[in-house]
């Protein structure tokens, strides 16, 4: 079902005039939840999140635990797991619940290809925050070129962008090479969703995986 396609799994229902009449946005990770985690059992998969991944007050890990579906291995942003750690801190490797936790702020900030050897689905799961120099649409980029060299299909569970779609400012980033903080050349506030940032990553070739893979 997902073989070789980014999964956008976000559903809004829009229209309303005034925000106090619009119905209630459902977030990937709930609507994901709300189908016991179908899409996921039978698959070895990896998740990419950390601790804003959470469902009605519970983690998001917890909830597949408690469903019996973990994932194989978790990768973690800069701030960690538990979102604890300072602003540019290196983080080590470890382990949640026996699950391997491999970060992606600290030797390395792309996913090994022995951590994802017989991975059959990448998941992400992050609120951002709407701006160019949060790191966490930086670690999403260099996850969806590690499986695009793989050929592993990449699942964005979205969340809204908190600032709103029709906010964008800022300049344009146009030196190069990018840094961590400036990765893509979008405004300072982008107005996209995570998933709309994975679209526009694959739309334009932005990762050397994705000339072979659609």
């Amino acid at each position: 079902m997902f073989r070789c396609v980014i999964a956008i799994t976000f559903l809004i229902f829009l229209g309303a005039p005034s925000l106090s009449f619009a119905a209630p946005v459902r977030t990937g990770a709930q609507i994901l939840a709300g189908e016991d985690f179908s899409p996921l059992r039978g698959k070895r998969f990896a998740l990419v999140t950390n601790h804003t991944a959470v469902v009605d007050g519970i983690h998001l890990m917890d909830l597949m635990i408690k469903a019996q579906v973990p994932p194989a291995v978790v990768f973690t942003p800069e701030h960690g797991l538990k979102g604890t750690a300072e602003d540019g801190i290196h983080i080590g490797n470890g382990t949640c619940d026996g699950i391997p936790v491999r970060s992606l702020y600290g030797s390395a900030k792309k996913p090994k290809q022995e951590d994802l050897k017989d991975i059959d689905l990448v998941v992400f799961d992050i609120q951002d925050v709407g701006v160019r120099f949060y790191t966490y649409i930086s670690t999403m980029g260099l996850v969806m070129e590690a499986a695009a060299e793989k050929g592993i299909p990449f699942m964005v569970l979205d969340r809204p962008n908190p600032l709103g779609g029709n906010y964008v400012a800022g300049f344009i980033r146009k030196e190069l090479p990018a840094t961590f903080t400036s990765f893509y050349p979008i405004p300072i506030a982008h107005g996209m969703t995570v998933g709309e940032m994975a679209l526009m990553i694959k739309e334009q070739a932005c990762c050397l995986g994705w000339p072979n893979w659609r």
